[in-house]
């Protein structure tokens, strides 16, 4: 849980129908429905998320028949909560980039990552259970995601930084310039050029992802910093067992040796520490800051985890490709 001590936002209405709970905040909100078993904890829950001068000391584990922590997230998910400064420590908890990178951020990234288990795409692929289509459309979110980045990066020039920190975004937009042309060679040699790309929607997820990323790049840019490096760091397990795949598949070698390239340029780059090499420039994130970078680069593991399930979920349907390729003459 991000949060020390969770609160309710002062300007919350909460009402009670039965077995509905009304949180009303500004012209939105939720209802929580909950069994009759349940009813009685949930309002205690609430009650204590409400009271905003007391101090959320005992763990979620005193509620037996709810999933506390689970609420706190949903209602956090919906900007229902903030930090009650109740229970903030005597010193500020600020930390240094550096510091947060490897005390928080990273044991973080990598709790979050664990939850969802294993990517279903990549299972797909040790297994040898993938298929072409399913190969392909994982090339074409690729692209979506490769031809978003250079604009994304650019944004967060924008913002008054220091050299440093300029330098290293100025080096990774440069890096990232012009990669979807790459991708976009890669899927012409299986048949799909960039003018059918240009007019097809990105997968949700995929949308999700570069829409929050360039959020994050003009609005918030340590939540952009903080995110960089799970998109910047080469997965030699995935791009071996890819390159099996396509072999495996028929697919030619101008197809899949762009992908795997993009992943060579990351990695000789030193892609991987981007984030790091940002965030070194930081010399202290406050408390608050922290929960949020933490909340929003989550946000961004939970996108990219749901980009793989709907990769193999769309693309596994023979005809969501065919059509495709049907108008381009390749089928």
């Amino acid at each position: 849980m991000f949060f020390i001590n969770p609160k309710f936002r002062k300007e919350i209405e909460i009402a009670q129908d039965n077995n509905t709970i009304h949180l009303i905040y500004r012209e939105q909100g939720c209802q929580i429905t909950v069994e009759d078993d349940e009813l009685d904890e949930v309002k205690r829950l609430i009650e204590c998320l409400n009271n905003q001068n007391a101090i959320f000391e005992k763990t979620t584990a005193e509620f037996a028949n709810i999933d506390a922590e689970a609420i706190i997230l949903s209602l956090d998910k919906l900007g229902l909560l903030e930090e009650g400064l109740g229970s903030l420590p005597t010193s500020t908890g600020a930390l240094s980039g550096e510091d947060f990178y490897y005390s928080r951020l990273l044991p973080t990234a990598t709790k979050w990552q664990s939850s969802f288990g294993t990517s279903p795409l990549f299972e797909r692929l040790v297994k040898g259970e993938i298929t072409r289509n399913e190969i392909i459309g994982f090339a074409i979110e690729y692209y979506h995601l490769v031809k978003m980045s250079s604009a994304i990066v650019s944004s967060s020039l924008s913002h008054n930084v220091s050299p440093t920190i300029r330098k290293e975004l100025t080096k990774l937009f440069i890096e990232e310039y012009n990669h979807d042309e790459m991708m976009a060679e890669c899927l012409s040699a299986v048949g799909i050029p960039e003018s059918e790309l240009l007019k097809r929607n990105p997968l949700p997820s995929t949308f999700s992802a570069n829409a929050s990323l360039a959020v994050y790049a003009r609005q918030h840019p340590l939540s952009f910093y903080s995110s960089l490096f799970l998109f910047e760091t080469p997965s030699h397990e995935f791009n071996s067992a890819l390159l099996h795949a396509c072999q495996e598949k028929g697919l030619p070698e101008k197809f899949y040796k762009p992908i795997l390239k993009h992943s060579d340029i990351n990695e000789d780059g030193d892609h991987d520490l981007i984030t790091l090499n940002l965030l070194r420039e930081v010399p202290a994130i406050s408390q608050e800051e922290q929960h949020i970078i933490l909340v929003n680069v989550c946000n961004i593991i939970e996108l990219l985890h749901l980009e793989d399930r709907q990769i193999v979920a769309q693309y596994s349907a023979t005809e969501s490709l065919d059509s495709l390729l049907s108008r381009t003459g390749m089928e």
